[in-house]
């Protein structure tokens, strides 16, 4: 069976990769079954669409994946996705916003050919036009009998016009050498074959050239490319009392992987940490609570100001219908949200920071809008939001070009604090306070969940892994579950590997009590999607319980 994994492997390197460069013959047509739809589409007795958008996702991708020294996988992985933006009815009022109904329809993204044959794009198109044009006039009709009945609800416009701009950003490309990944992947995956007590081991590179290219209704157009390369590394196995541990590597770069952090040598001895952890882990007894200072170091602190203060701006106005408040971030604008020395800009212009090719720089966001700098938090105060065409306010309907991937998203955030410190002196401050608060060390997390790196993994047990907590009440956010978690004693400043803890939902006053920051911005890049430059935090007092779910049972045979 590992003979004939390899053959196929072979046979795919042998072929070799190379990404075709965007061809503006897609937005041609594009553009074409656009025109012809507004024009033309058109219900007897109703009105046509105010506006029409296309966006063609283009992945161009190459995946390997090797296990136990055997590759699996190597092999082109090449996917087309169409989003349809359609609108009936006008810029005040139309049919989205509203989820009060449910109307049969197609998907968000749905698959197209490959291929650059322009008659089948357009038959692809004009199918998905077509559909979503009738789920639209039933939205529509519902939504207006939902407001006949519910006076006054709908204040903010469904839309607005903006500037009309033709723009490209293409990302030169670097195609990968497979031969070389596929051996390099095949022999580390060999490495943590010896170890026999892990459950499942798997050794992963990916390269990913994505093309976004975009037409609407009122004339604007843009093609914007994305160049990924990652490798990942996933290890799984069973603690004493069957709790499943696991634990992961990844490496991700825009542009290509530096030859020092891929080489052989270097992810060898990287892996053999990573299972001498998990050694000691599986060997040790969860840890049931913890309550004291939490110090998130490294690109852990990027993954606090991630969910607390960029997740929240997907979306940021409730549609109505919907049984809920209003979105609790878009109140506190004006509001102390961080101690009074954190200010935090999102700087989507930034291209590079210490030699690295940042994955969240971009030029126009996915409405075609030109990116702007904005400040999110000035002197610890929420000041502005990630705006689209969407209005988010009655006073102000002006985007500033962060509406990405259907909501508003971030693109190069940076965290400035003043008075800031070393990374030897949090740690100094975290024994001190944790002696103080009267626990015998201080916590400190690492590395939280990673998604790409967790899909990896295929055994049973990994379906049992925690992934995060939940936050259900106003005011309050979930952090994934932490994956590298330490004890440092507050006596010796021992660093003792813990596992078996989770937060507890955090609640926003909790930001204002950051007691300290590093000195070093961190990248944290969560799936090559946006990039957060921030020191390293210490809290001064932080909730965390142990799971309560019931644990797999030991394997019956070893």
């Amino acid at each position: 069976m590992r003979f004939l994994f390899w053959m196929i492997a072979a046979a795919s390197v042998a072929m070799g990769f190379t990404p075709k460069p965007p061809d503006t013959l897609l937005i041609r047509a594009m553009q074409s079954e656009l025109h012809r739809s507004m024009d033309s589409l058109r219900l007897k007795g109703q009105e046509g669409p105010y506006f029409l958008s296309y966006m063609l996702w283009d992945v161009q991708g190459y995946r390997i994946e090797a296990s136990m020294g055997a590759v699996e996988t190597a092999n082109p992985e090449p996917l087309r996705l169409v989003d349809v933006d359609l609108r009936v009815g006008s810029y005040e009022h139309d049919q989205s916003q509203y989820v009060g109904g449910f109307v049969g329809g197609p998907r968000l993204s749905a698959p197209i050919p490959q291929g650059n044959d322009t008659l089948l794009l357009r038959q692809a198109l004009w199918a998905q036009t077509d559909a979503r044009y009738k789920v639209a006039l039933e939205q529509l009709a519902q939504k207006q009998s939902f407001l006949a009945s519910h006076h006054g609800m709908d204040a903010l416009p469904d839309w607005s016009k903006q500037k009309v701009l033709q723009q490209q950003d293409i990302d030169p490309i670097i195609p990968p050498d497979t031969g070389v990944w596929v051996e390099l992947c095949r022999k580390l995956s060999g490495v943590l074959a010896d170890y026999g007590w892990l459950s499942e081991s798997r050794v992963g590179y990916q390269y990913f050239y994505t093309t976004f290219y975009y037409v609407d209704s009122e004339g604007a157009t843009y093609i914007q490319s994305l160049q990924e390369n990652a490798l990942l590394a996933a290890l799984l196995c069973q603690a004493q009392d069957g709790a499943p541990l696991w634990d992961y590597l990844r490496i991700a770069a825009r542009d290509s992987l530096s030859k020092k952090s891929v080489s052989f040598e270097t992810l060898q001895d990287s892996l053999k940490a990573l299972v001498q952890r998990m050694d000691k882990l599986r060997q040790s007894p969860p840890v049931g609570f913890y309550r004291g200072p939490v110090l998130f170091a490294g690109s852990a602190a990027g993954e606090v100001v991630q969910h607390t203060l960029l997740d929240p701006q997907n979306r940021l106005r409730a549609p109505l219908g919907e049984n809920t408040e209003q979105p609790f971030l878009l109140s506190l604008q004006g509001r102390k949200y961080l101690p009074d020395n954190f200010s935090v800009r999102d700087v989507p212009g930034m291209r590079r920071y210490n030699d690295k090719e940042l994955f969240g720089s971009y030029a126009f966001d996915h409405q075609g809008q030109t990116a702007e700098d904005i400040s999110l938090v000035e002197n610890g105060r929420l000041v502005d939001f990630y705006r689209g065409k969407l209005p988010l306010q009655s006073e102000s309907s002006r985007e500033n070009g962060h509406w990405r991937y259907g909501g508003g998203f971030p693109g190069v955030v940076k965290v400035d604090v003043s008075g800031t410190v070393s990374e030897q002196s949090l740690l100094d401050s975290l024994k001190a306070r944790a002696h103080d608060e009267g626990t015998p060390f201080g916590l400190r997390v690492s590395k939280f969940t990673d998604d790409e790196a967790l899909r990896l993994l295929r055994h049973p047990l990994a379906q049992s892994i925690p992934t995060g907590g939940f936050a259900a009440a106003r005011g309050t956010f979930s952090l994934p579950a932490p994956v590298t978690l330490d004890a440092v004693d507050d006596n010796t400043g021992e660093i003792i590997p813990l596992r078996g803890l989770s937060f507890n939902a955090l609640d926003s006053k909790s930001l204002r009590d950051i007691a300290a920051a590093g000195d070093v911005l961190h990248v944290l890049e969560p799936q090559a999607s946006f990039s957060v430059l921030c020191p390293s935090l210490l809290f001064s007092l932080l909730d965390l319980g142990g799971s309560r779910q019931t644990q797999p049972h030991l394997p019956l045979l070893p």
